[in-house]
């Protein structure tokens, strides 16, 4: 039965410029000229029947509808990666990292050219937020939230746990009554938008938001479930509602005043995102030496 999905191709021109955000690096990773991009990404939304990114200039975003197609895109070329390791002999000269869709695009892709100098080697990224995936032979490390209990794997604390509420200044000035102390009595729950934790990874959910604040927890009402982190933070930008914000994941949001972060500032002991290896990675140099990298303070930043 002949399979009903897009050209592979514009969907791998969809992922690279989804990745990148950008046309024109896209093209350059790919190494075509930037209007085939531009067809590309035309004759797939064309095959979809909706637009994947809001042109703006040179500008471009992604569309809701994009968000989706590229964390499924991304997981088909990542898995499509991996499994090819146990086919095509393995280059040591190069390095997978596992992340979450949302860490790997705002905090390692914001590094990539710096990881790559520091390892002198090309690093790929498989994302899953379904931590077992990343214990598959083929993936040479990962990033993982926690409190420091990985089994038998090594790890190192990139970046404590703290959480706090998120908003834009535009829902800030359009809601004066939100009490960031107790956002459910407060506000329309239907703009209360809820990341969970379906994998069980000890993320922070606003159940365990009002457990940290001290907080006798109402009853829950019908909140907005929102499974992607990214697209999350672009509706907390566009003033769509508020959500549970993770210190060193929108940091840049907060520096360009698209986002405030308002109320306490939340944390527990020993939770945190963490680099988790095998002890026998380290003997592998171009991983010591991205190690090295990414938990030096300055460099890592």
């Amino acid at each position: 039965m002949r399979r009903n999905i897009p050209p592979l191709n514009a969907l791998l021109v969809f992922e690279t410029a989804a990745r990148h955000c950008n046309f024109t690096r896209a093209a350059a990773d790919l190494s075509v000229a930037q209007p085939a991009v531009t067809r590309q990404i035309a004759k797939l939304e064309g095959w979809i029947g909706t637009d994947l990114f809001n042109r703006h200039g040179n500008s471009v975003e992604l569309t809701a509808e994009g968000h989706a197609l590229a964390q499924v895109s991304e997981a088909i070329f990542d898995r499509l990666e991996l499994g090819l390791r146990d086919i095509v002999p393995r280059n040591d000269q190069d390095i997978l990292i596992g992340a979450s869709f949302g860490v790997a695009h705002l905090w390692l892709m914001p590094r990539i050219s710096g990881m790559r100098m520091a390892a002198s080697a090309t690093v790929n990224f498989l994302t899953s937020d379904d931590y077992r995936s990343f214990d598959e032979p083929g993936v040479d490390c990962s990033i993982r939230f926690g409190n420091g209990d990985f089994g038998p794997y090594c790890h190192d604390l990139l970046f404590q746990e703290r959480c706090q509420i998120i908003a834009s200044p535009a829902f800030l000035a359009a809601h004066p009554e939100l009490d960031p102390n107790d956002p459910i009595r407060t506000t329309d729950p239907k703009h209360m938008f809820e990341h969970g934790d379906p994998h069980q990874n000890g993320w922070t959910t606003w159940e365990s938001f009002y457990k940290s604040v001290g907080k006798p927890l109402p009853e829950l009402k019908k909140l907005t479930t929102i499974l992607s982190y990214p697209t999350m933070l672009d509706m907390v930008c566009a003033g769509e509602g508020i959500g549970i914000g993770y210190w060193g994941l929108e940091d840049h949001l907060v520096e360009e005043q698209r986002i405030k972060r308002v109320g306490q500032a939340i944390g527990r002991d020993g939770y945190g995102y963490y680099l988790v290896y095998k002890k026998e990675m380290l003997a592998k140099r171009s991983f010591s030496r991205l190690r090295e990298f990414l938990l030096d303070p300055v460099s890592g930043a």
